[in-house]
């Protein structure tokens, strides 16, 4: 899917990934700091990148309908496709929990902290995948004629 021929897949990826790690950044500030402002920063920082990550991961479903059945590349984008499914529940559940119970970085702590930590490790997977995919298989280009 395109728009004015640039692919939005790749246009609309950087956004949960860029909300998502200041949402890392912004806990270990409140951790820091004691400002629960900052917490609160935070949690809607987590919430858009969840968003935003909806609606990439809808951008980038499309994109893979644009595939042959048979083309040898599916794999790899399937595997692109699980490590962003796992960031979504993640980030999901980080939202749950901080929503549940607002004193979370007191109550459960090292689960919300590795948790989170968790999700680094997923963004960081399906970053390196999605340019994987970009890079070394030529999947989500401007079409040149």
């Amino acid at each position: 899917m395109t728009l004015f021929g640039h692919p939005l897949h790749p246009m609309t990826v950087h956004f949960p990934i860029a909300w998502y790690l200041l949402g890392v950044l912004l806990t270990a500030i409140f951790l820091w700091r004691g400002q629960a402002e900052v917490e609160r920063f935070a949690f809607w920082s987590f919430g858009l990148s969840w968003v935003a990550n909806l609606v990439a991961a809808l951008f980038g479903l499309i994109d893979q309908n644009q595939l042959a059945v048979g083309d040898l590349r599916q794999a790899n984008v399937n595997n692109h496709i699980t490590a962003a499914v796992a960031l979504i529940i993640i980030n999901g559940l980080l939202l749950y929990m901080r929503f549940r119970w607002a004193d979370v970085l007191v109550r459960y702590r090292w689960q919300y902290l590795s948790l989170m930590l968790l999700g680094v490790v997923a963004v960081v997977t399906t970053g390196w995948l999605g340019g994987e995919l970009v890079y070394r298989h030529r999947i989500g280009l401007i079409a040149v004629p």
